[in-house]
């Protein structure tokens, strides 16, 4: 009677164990918001971005990662009621972090290309520009055709390297990690030009005596947010938060902020 008893309990168990783990699996099998639950689970947000394309993002003077992209995912990861955690790192390398689940999402003025969007999902479009070209104060180039033949500084890896690689074969491309970098390469004479985005251009000649932009867009491109294949939850919050961003005029007000004094220094 004691043994049939035993083997009751413990059949009792197994059912009460098998049937706790069915329900658990059933919840995380049902939820709306698996990517969404697993970041508040964890805690934070996790960010990754090439923090050398001012306004968007850069270092400030204390050493923090801050710009206009960094200001709207501090926002999401409040809204979440978890952490923002910052990576810096080289923009070639961000798509394939994202990827390999290095970070939740990239956001670093990336424009929103149809190869990039065969690897990653791109978010809405939160802005859209395009590239501009910097010259020195006493260039000789006048018109885009005259960039053939010159010494093109870009950062490598954007946009602005693959235009020139692909519309100027008699030119020399001078690759850089930083946008700024690329504007400093103009400014001191090792390069005749830079290709860089119209904000981050406009931003490094505001104020400089030494270089200049052309006018006119060289070409138009949409900047957006990048989330990992398979993560649509992330993706819809992502575009509702750039959505209330965008309407309320936050977007605005951050571009606004730091769109001011900056030096190439």
């Amino acid at each position: 009677m004691k043994k049939t008893k035993k083997i009751i309990a413990l059949l009792l168990a197994v059912l009460m164990i098998v049937g706790m783990t069915a329900c658990a699996a059933k919840k995380t099998t049902n939820s709306d918001t698996p990517t969404l639950d697993a970041i508040k689970e964890r805690g934070k947000l996790v960010v990754l971005t090439n923090a050398s394309f001012p306004p968007f993002e850069y270092i400030d003077g204390e050493g923090n990662v801050v710009g206009v992209d960094i200001d709207s995912v501090q926002k999401m990861a409040d809204k979440l009621g978890v952490k923002l955690e910052i990576v810096d790192m080289d923009f070639d390398l961000l798509i394939d972090a994202l990827k390999n689940g290095k970070g939740d999402i990239v956001a670093a003025g990336m424009t929103a290309r149809p190869d990039r969007a065969e690897i990653i999902d791109f978010s809405k479009i939160y802005i859209s520009m395009g590239l501009k070209v910097i010259v020195s104060a006493d260039t000789d180039i006048k018109t885009f055709d005259d960039l053939d033949g010159k010494r093109i500084a870009v950062q490598e890896a954007t946009t602005a390297d693959i235009y020139a690689q692909e519309n100027y074969k008699n030119a020399e491309i001078l690759a850089f990690k930083s946008a700024i970098d690329a504007g400093n390469a103009v400014k001191s004479g090792n390069a005749d030009c830079a290709i860089i985005d119209l904000l981050p251009a406009e931003y490094m000649t505001a104020n400089s005596d030494e270089i200049d932009l052309m006018e006119g867009l060289l070409s138009a491109e949409d900047t957006a947010m990048g989330v990992a294949k398979g993560h649509e939850d992330l993706l819809q919050f992502v575009n509702d938060c750039l959505t209330e961003i965008m309407e309320s005029g936050s977007l605005d007000a951050s571009f606004d902020s730091h769109m001011v004094n900056f030096s190439l220094e």
